[in-house]
């Protein structure tokens, strides 16, 4: 299902990016909220199963975007908060999950068709920490240590302006995701501490519906 809702995405953003209309002026200045979520495609170095990708990714983000765009497009930059959370099954009993807070930066290309129709292909990175927890019988336990994460992508979106303020779009974004927890915790068989130490990546595409305000 996701598959195919990424697909057809994708598809409807590049036709939209193809139409053949003439170039527009225009300021942006827009502070965006957009949900969805991420491609649940993870490995890592300790755990190569297919069982270890992730059950749900979502994403949320905060995100200021400016830029002037003239006949020939223009530069679009800006800088956002997001908010990860990933969820999967560890075992029959047992629900890991993890939530990584980043601060992001962007700067990328936009080209607008009409005064209240742009679309963009913007480059990001970002910094932020992840935390663990762990849901046992309806128990949770959490991890008191934050591990580095780093995040960096592109994105595809396209957005349209109602009377020039309030505005609705669709972004699609490839975005890589790096983190190497190293924690403990009690397995299946009664083993109290197990230590672990691994790297993680999780890479793919995403889908967030946005919606904001421009100044």
């Amino acid at each position: 299902m996701r598959l195919n809702s990424l697909t057809a995405a994708s598809v409807t953003l590049s036709a939209l990016a193809g139409l053949p209309l003439a170039a527009a002026d225009l300021n942006v200045a827009d502070l965006r909220l957009s949900l969805g979520f991420q491609d649940n495609n993870l490995t890592s170095t300790d755990f190569t199963d297919v069982g270890r990708n992730m059950d749900e990714n979502w994403r949320g983000q905060v995100q200021y975007l400016a830029g002037k765009l003239g006949d020939n497009g223009g530069l679009i930059w800006g800088a956002g908060f997001a908010l990860n959370h990933a969820t999967w099954d560890v075992s029959s009993e047992k629900t890991a999950h993890v939530t990584t807070p980043t601060v992001d930066v962007l700067l990328g290309y936009g080209y607008a068709f009409a005064s209240n129709f742009h679309v963009e292909l913007t480059p990001f990175a970002g910094y932020g920490r992840a935390y663990y927890g762990v849901n046992d019988n309806d128990t949770t336990t959490t991890s008191k240590e934050w591990d580095n994460y780093f995040e960096y992508g592109i994105k595809l979106g396209a957005y349209v302006a109602f009377d020039n303020k309030v505005m609705l779009g669709l972004e699609v974004p490839f975005m890589v995701g790096r983190y190497d927890p190293e924690y403990t915790y009690n397995d299946d068989a009664g083993n109290p501490h197990v230590s672990v130490d691994e790297k993680r990546r999780c890479q793919g595409f995403g889908l967030l519906a946005t919606v904001g305000y421009r100044f």
